[in-house]
Protein backbone atom coordinates (compact mmCIF):
# COMPACT_ATOMS: atom_id res chain seq x y z
CA UNK A 1 0.00 0.00 0.00
CA UNK A 2 1.35 3.26 -1.28
CA UNK A 3 2.19 5.56 1.79
CA UNK A 4 0.81 9.39 2.34
CA UNK A 5 4.00 10.99 0.71
CA UNK A 6 3.89 8.52 -2.29
CA UNK A 7 0.19 9.83 -2.97
CA UNK A 8 1.07 13.26 -2.50
CA UNK A 9 4.17 13.25 -5.23
CA UNK A 10 1.18 11.16 -7.46
CA UNK A 11 -1.30 13.89 -6.96
CA UNK A 12 1.22 17.14 -7.69
CA UNK A 13 2.65 15.38 -10.49
CA UNK A 14 -0.80 15.26 -11.52
CA UNK A 15 -1.94 18.64 -10.81
CA UNK A 16 1.37 19.63 -12.83
CA UNK A 17 -0.38 18.02 -15.80
CA UNK A 18 -3.71 19.06 -15.37
CA UNK A 19 -2.43 23.24 -15.26
CA UNK A 20 -0.45 22.72 -18.48
CA UNK A 21 -3.81 21.52 -19.93
CA UNK A 22 -5.78 24.49 -18.21
CA UNK A 23 -2.90 27.14 -20.04
CA UNK A 24 -4.18 25.29 -22.94
CA UNK A 25 -7.25 24.70 -22.91
CA UNK A 26 -8.02 28.64 -21.19
CA UNK A 27 -9.42 27.14 -18.49
CA UNK A 28 -9.16 29.99 -16.07
CA UNK A 29 -11.44 28.40 -13.41
CA UNK A 30 -9.29 25.76 -12.80
CA UNK A 31 -5.93 27.98 -12.77
CA UNK A 32 -7.81 30.39 -10.43
CA UNK A 33 -8.60 27.76 -7.80
CA UNK A 34 -5.02 25.82 -7.79
CA UNK A 35 -3.09 29.29 -7.77
CA UNK A 36 -3.48 30.71 -3.97
CA UNK A 37 -4.75 34.34 -3.69
CA UNK A 38 -1.50 35.47 -2.78
CA UNK A 39 0.39 33.46 -5.84
CA UNK A 40 3.20 35.34 -7.15
CA UNK A 41 6.02 33.92 -9.96
CA UNK A 42 9.40 35.49 -11.04
CA UNK A 43 8.91 35.29 -14.21
CA UNK A 44 11.99 34.55 -17.16
CA UNK A 45 13.07 38.15 -17.03
CA UNK A 46 13.19 38.34 -12.90
CA UNK A 47 9.94 40.41 -12.67
CA UNK A 48 7.85 39.80 -9.48
CA UNK A 49 4.15 39.27 -10.94
CA UNK A 50 1.00 38.79 -9.39
CA UNK A 51 -1.54 35.92 -9.83
CA UNK A 52 -3.91 39.22 -11.33
CA UNK A 53 -0.99 40.47 -13.42
CA UNK A 54 -1.03 36.90 -15.30
CA UNK A 55 -4.11 36.19 -15.30
CA UNK A 56 -5.49 39.55 -16.86
CA UNK A 57 -2.32 39.12 -19.16
CA UNK A 58 -3.37 35.38 -19.87
CA UNK A 59 -7.04 36.15 -19.82
CA UNK A 60 -7.81 39.51 -20.82
CA UNK A 61 -4.86 40.99 -23.38
CA UNK A 62 -4.50 39.41 -26.15
CA UNK A 63 -0.69 39.42 -25.78
CA UNK A 64 0.06 35.97 -24.72
CA UNK A 65 -1.66 32.95 -26.87
CA UNK A 66 -0.37 29.51 -25.82
CA UNK A 67 -0.77 26.89 -28.34
CA UNK A 68 1.33 23.97 -27.22
CA UNK A 69 3.11 23.07 -23.93
CA UNK A 70 4.26 19.98 -22.30
CA UNK A 71 5.64 19.67 -18.91
CA UNK A 72 8.16 17.01 -18.54
CA UNK A 73 10.92 16.04 -16.03
CA UNK A 74 9.11 16.91 -13.27
CA UNK A 75 10.38 15.86 -9.47
CA UNK A 76 8.69 16.58 -6.16
CA UNK A 77 9.63 16.68 -2.43
CA UNK A 78 7.22 16.65 -0.23
CA UNK A 79 7.54 18.27 3.36
CA UNK A 80 4.84 17.42 5.34
CA UNK A 81 2.17 20.44 4.23
CA UNK A 82 4.21 21.51 1.88
CA UNK A 83 6.10 20.12 -1.24
CA UNK A 84 8.20 21.91 -4.54
CA UNK A 85 8.46 20.46 -8.02
CA UNK A 86 10.95 21.37 -10.44
CA UNK A 87 10.31 19.96 -14.02
CA UNK A 88 10.23 21.49 -17.61
CA UNK A 89 7.84 23.04 -19.97
CA UNK A 90 8.26 23.06 -23.78
CA UNK A 91 6.01 25.84 -25.08
CA UNK A 92 5.42 27.72 -27.96
CA UNK A 93 2.75 30.57 -29.01
CA UNK A 94 2.24 33.83 -29.91
CA UNK A 95 3.21 36.72 -27.40
CA UNK A 96 2.77 40.54 -28.67
CA UNK A 97 1.98 39.39 -32.45
CA UNK A 98 5.35 37.34 -32.48
CA UNK A 99 6.11 33.49 -33.04
CA UNK A 100 7.77 32.05 -29.82
CA UNK A 101 9.09 28.82 -28.63
CA UNK A 102 10.52 28.52 -25.32
CA UNK A 103 11.89 25.63 -23.07
CA UNK A 104 11.80 26.36 -19.22
CA UNK A 105 13.01 25.07 -15.67
CA UNK A 106 10.36 25.59 -13.31
CA UNK A 107 10.05 25.84 -9.36
CA UNK A 108 6.35 25.47 -7.98
CA UNK A 109 5.98 25.59 -4.03
CA UNK A 110 2.56 23.65 -2.84
CA UNK A 111 0.75 24.12 0.18
CA UNK A 112 -1.66 22.03 1.33
CA UNK A 113 -4.93 23.64 3.24
CA UNK A 114 -8.57 23.42 3.29
CA UNK A 115 -8.78 23.15 -0.09
CA UNK A 116 -6.16 20.48 -1.17
CA UNK A 117 -2.85 21.32 -2.59
CA UNK A 118 -2.34 25.36 -3.93
CA UNK A 119 0.48 26.58 -5.26
CA UNK A 120 2.22 29.49 -3.44
CA UNK A 121 4.97 30.48 -5.44
CA UNK A 122 6.49 29.85 -8.82
CA UNK A 123 9.62 30.48 -10.78
CA UNK A 124 11.05 29.82 -14.64
CA UNK A 125 14.23 29.96 -16.52
CA UNK A 126 15.00 29.71 -19.67
CA UNK A 127 17.07 26.65 -21.01
CA UNK A 128 19.20 27.86 -23.93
Amino acid sequence: MPNQSSLDVATILELEQKLARAWLDGDRAFIETLLAPDWAIIDVTGRVLTKEQVLTEAFVSSDRQIKTMVIDDVKVRVFGNAAVAIGRTRASGVYQGHDVSIVLRFTDVFVRGDAGWQVVASQGTVVS
